[in-house]
């Protein structure tokens, strides 16, 4: 295995990176880190603020639901 750490080029989708050293053609695994793009916790938070929950107390009720929902479920689940 060979780890090559470089940068690349994003546009439209497709990904163009330049290596110097030779690597045989095949299939890689690419790991793409985009520092400059909102994470995934960004997105969810700008969710939550939309509909309402942009304070700490709000989203501490959603997640008390959340959880009485859950465990309404499991005992749903464990009746039947």
């Amino acid at each position: 295995m060979r780890i090559i750490q470089t940068k690349g080029q994003i546009n439209n989708g497709e990904i163009t990176v330049k290596i110097e050293k030779k690597i045989n053609d095949g299939e890689v695994d690419v790991l793409i880190i985009a520092e400059k793009e909102p994470d995934e916790f960004d997105y969810r938070y700008e969710i939550l603020k939309e509909k309402g929950y942009d304070n700490r107390e709000q989203i501490l009720n959603l997640i008390k639901e959340i959880r009485l929902e859950m465990l309404e479920e499991e005992n749903n689940n464990k009746n039947v």
